[in-house]
């Protein structure tokens, strides 16, 4: 079973796309925001993590610069960006490495079909790096 942490500071809204996840067979670990997720992340490493850009105390981009200083980054990234849809958001989502950069927010998006895609491709890579 594949461990997506979602991160989301708006628990009672993203409690339907827990609920989704989990009906499509993946286990979800919920976070209301980047600072516990960072801790969990110095502890255990998920197959996926999907965040919003805009949280409580630190936000989605800080978040994923704090990803790689306390890991080697072995896992995908999905950052929803919200209202934060202009280019330069999407550019700065790459230089940090995000896997997926996401215009809109968790309702306007195919949830399921991102998580499947995004993982599909993360594996794709890892498996094309080890041969």
């Amino acid at each position: 079973m594949k461990h997506i942490f979602l991160c989301h500071d708006q628990q009672g809204q993203i409690a339907k796309h827990q609920f989704e996840l989990e009906q499509a067979g993946y286990e979800v670990r919920l976070f209301r925001n980047g600072g516990d997720l960072v801790r969990a992340l110095a502890k255990e490493t998920p197959d996926l993590v999907m965040l919003d850009v805009l949280l409580d105390g630190k936000n989605g981009f800080a978040v994923c610069a704090g990803m790689d200083l306390i890991t080697t980054r072995r896992f995908p990234v999905v950052l929803v960006g919200g209202i934060y849809r202009r280019p330069a958001f999407r550019q700065e989502a790459q230089r940090l490495g995000v896997s997926e950069f996401v215009d809109g927010t968790f309702d306007d998006m195919d949830l399921l079909g991102t998580v499947a895609r995004v993982l599909e491709t993360f594996e794709e890579g890892s498996d094309q790096q080890a041969a």
